[in-house]
């Protein structure tokens, strides 16, 4: 049901908003701690790398072919989309 729920959030907010469900979801699971003020202040700063790092990617490839930054979040997020939907099934 969620991945349903994420999927539709997603379609509705663009992949860029793909980033902003995913991040969070990394987060948690590198930095194992309940402070959620911590959590908050490293899904803001690793967002915003992630961001920067697909802007710096899109121009690398800029002079080659022309992609928007939603293809580019959609195509590294997503297999952290099905790692993260595995590791659920199998723990459940």
């Amino acid at each position: 049901m969620v991945s349903l729920l994420a999927g539709l959030v997603t379609a509705f907010c663009g992949p860029i908003g793909f980033v902003g469900l995913i991040v969070p979801n990394l987060v948690r699971m590198f930095y194992k701690t309940a402070r959620h003020g911590h959590l908050l202040l490293a899904s803001g700063l690793i967002g915003a790398s992630v961001m920067v790092l697909c802007v710096l990617l899109i121009r690398i490839f800029e002079p080659i072919m022309v992609l928007p930054i939603n293809s580019l979040t959609a195509l590294l997020g997503a297999p952290v989309v099905l790692f993260l939907l595995l590791k659920n099934i199998r723990n459940a």
